[in-house]
Formats: structure tokens, sequence, C-alpha cells
């Protein structure tokens, strides 16, 4: 008898051989997809190992080319830095103007408008839109960019606290083509004097047709009544935050132009007569925001709905002196509408009801802290406007009961509420 054993072949006291490893199975996306598992109803993907690298040198030069031609030239000299081979194909691409139509720019206005100028060489009147954020703006520096992008069409200067009615000069009266101009948080910018802009403009003027002044608090009722002198194109117009304009310059408004959308959120000095100019806009006004606008009622309300029909869009939020009679109005003069936006007003059950029948178009909805809203109203919003897709219940009183109405009826409509009982 043998006192061991040997299972495998060869010479007892030896090594064993070890059988050879099976071959490694040829990967594939057969084999990559039968990796997928599913695990509590989470897409996993199982460990394949060390991921496969894939070297950028497998495309060629042309598709290389075409592929970061979709880039504008901000984004060219960030990516410029990845290898040597992309700053070669950023270099090729800055020489045509293509991607110079949009330039965004950092540091002081003055500086960035030189560089870019020297840059761009003479693809300099391909640069259409000029966007720079947080930046020193100077009048130097305002007339460099006027003088150098001659050919621009939109332009934000945004957070700029140095922007001031006279850097602002240069840019209303040298950019001949300006379409779009943005000047959101600059605290300090007003819109220059008619008076000084009529002597260099003569007989033409600016196709300036958008102008947004939100966080502008500098803006006056003779800074805006010269804005709107100046822009008789003008069709979108934004004053949010505007805390100096009041209705001695809104009431100018229908008087040189054909606005499609106003917003004065937060123009505390806006009241009622404001309204009534405002409604001499007739059927050319579609969005309109009043919010915060506390000196607005039902009376403004009415008048405004009743010439301005063909509204889409009103935000009167904050109005606390808005009730159920303004809510008719809204409902019987601007069937239209698509969005509104009612909250912390005195709206009620009965104006719910009429918003509902008379405007089944709604879409969306915003009755935030109103709280005399409840499940009656609620329910016929849901029945007749089937089409909702937002509505805004936080701080109401609504229970359950209406919450399930809006899902049964509405099945697309996305509902925000603060009660953790909704499920």
């Amino acid at each position: 008898m043998s006192s061991g054993g040997c299972s495998g072949p060869g010479v007892c006291g030896g090594a064993r051989r070890r059988p050879p490893p099976p071959p490694e199975p040829a990967l594939s996306l057969a084999a990559d997809l039968s990796e997928l598992s599913l695990d509590q109803g989470y897409h996993t993907l199982a460990d394949c190992g060390p991921p496969r690298r894939r070297r950028d040198n497998t495309l060629s030069d042309a598709l290389w080319l075409r592929i970061l031609s979709y880039l504008d030239i901000s984004e060219l000299c960030r990516m410029s830095r990845v290898c040597r081979r992309w700053a070669r194909f950023a270099a090729r691409l800055a020489a045509q103007p293509e991607p110079w139509r949009r330039v965004r720019a950092a540091g002081a206005l003055e500086l960035a408008a030189r560089c870019a100028g020297a840059r761009a060489g003479p693809c300099v009147t391909a640069v259409r839109e000029w966007r720079i954020k947080n930046c020193v703006v100077t009048v130097a520096g305002a007339q460099l960019l006027a003088a150098s992008f001659r050919n621009l069409t939109h332009l934000a200067i945004t957070g700029a606290a140095s922007m001031d009615a006279r850097a602002l000069a240069p840019i209303v009266t040298d950019l001949v083509d300006l379409r779009h101009l943005d000047l959101t948080g600059c605290p300090n910018v007003d819109w220059p004097e008619w008076a000084w802009l009529e002597s260099r403009l003569a007989t033409r003027r600016p196709p300036v047709e958008y102008i947004d002044l939100t966080d502008c608090s500098s803006v006056s009722d003779a800074g805006l009544c010269a804005l709107l002198h100046t822009c008789p194109s003008l069709q979108y117009l934004y004053l949010r935050r505007c805390t100096l304009v009041t209705d001695a310059g809104v009431r100018w408004i229908p008087s040189y132009c054909a606005l499609k959308e106003l917003s004065e959120s937060d123009c505390t000095g806006v009241t009622d007569f404001g309204l009534y100019e405002l409604a001499k806009l007739g059927p050319a006004l579609r969005y309109l925001s009043v919010a915060k606008c506390s000196q607005v009622s039902d009376s403004g309300i009415r008048t405004l709905t009743r010439r301005c029909y063909k509204l889409r869009y009103l935000n009167a939020r904050g109005c606390g002196a808005v009730g159920d009679d303004g809510v008719e109005a809204i409902a019987r003069g601007c069937s239209r509408l698509r969005a509104l936006d009612l909250g912390a007003t005195d709206v009620s059950e009965p104006g719910l009801q009429i918003l509902a029948r008379c405007c089944p178009n709604l879409k969306k909805l915003a009755l935030r802290g109103c709280e005399l809203v409840g499940d009656d109203g609620l329910e016929a919003v849901a029945y007749y406007c089937r089409g909702l897709t937002q509505l805004n219940i936080q701080d109401t009183p609504v229970t359950l009961r209406g919450y399930r109405a809006v899902k049964k009826y509405c099945k697309r409509c996305v509902i925000e509420h603060t009660n953790p009982g909704f499920c």
C-alpha cells in the first residue's frame, strides 16, 4: 500500500502541473450588455475590470476639426490647454470667423476688448455677441468696445457695479446694429439723458428690441422716458426690482413702444393708474408681471384685461388687493391665458371656479399662500383645465380630496405642495 496518493499524472513527490488557463472571451457589444444586471430597481454595471483606454489619435484631423468647430472662441481657448494637438486645432479654428460670433470675456472691460480685438484680427467684424460679468467698466472701455466691435447685435454686461450712464452712452450711440442689451445687476446704471443722446443720434434710432434692467436700482422715471424715446423698436422690457420707477415713467410706454413683454416685478411705485396706461398697449401685450406691486388692485386688473385680451402670461403674485373680482375680469377678458400666478392674493372658491370655466387652456397656475382656496375650487380647475402641467398649492388649506382630483383629471400635472400627507 502506498502512503500517499497522486490524483494526477506525474512523478510522485514532484510539483504538480497546473492546467492551462481558459482562453479569454472576445469582447463584443453583446458581452458588454450581458454584464448589465438589475438590482432592486436600479441599473448597475458589473465590475468588468479596468476600463479600456481610448486615445484621441484614433480620429482623423478632419473629424476633430469638424467636432471642435461648434465651439466658440472662449471654449476653444480653454480647450487648447489640453494637449499640443488640440492647441493646433484651436489655432486653425481661431483664424476662421465662425468661432468669433460669440465672445465670453472676463476681467476689466477695456483690457478684455483690447485683447480680443488684437487676437481676432480680420475676424473682428464677425463678432455678434459679447458677454461679460462682474467686470470693471469705464468710459474708455465702453468706447473701445463700441469702436472695435461695431457689428455687435447682442451685448450682456451683468453684475458690473461700476457701470453707469456715462459708460452706457457710447454703447447706445455707436453700436448701430445692437438689438439685445442685458444690464442685469448693474445697480448704478441709468439711461443717458435724451438731450445728450439727441445731438449724437440725429435722426437715427438704435434697433434695440430687448432690454433687461433687472436689479438696476438707479433707473428713474426720467431714464425710462429717455430709453423709450431712444428705442422705438423695443418689444421686450424687464424692470424687475427697479424701485425708482413709478407711474410717471410707466405712462410713457404706450406712447413710444408696442411692447410684447413687460415685467415690473417689485416696482412698488406702480399703481392702478400705471395699469390704466399700460392698457393702451392693447392686444400687442402678451406677457405682464406686476408681482409684489402692492398698490395694484382689482380696478387696475379689470381695465388692463379688458383691452389686453391676448395676454398669455400674467403674474400678480403678492398683490394683496386683488380678489375674486380681479380674477373674474382676468377669466372673462383673457380666455387665451396659458400661465397665471395668483400667489398671496385674496382669490377664493368662486373666483377659481369662474377661472376654470373661462380659461380651459390654462397650463400653469400658482396659488401659493392663498388662504381662501379650498378643495371645491381646485376640483373645478382640475375638471375644466385638463391640460394643466404645473400647479403650486404650497401653504394653502387644500386637503387630500383636492389633491386627488388634480391627479385624476390632470395626468401630466406636476404639483408643488407642502403637505406631507399627500401621496
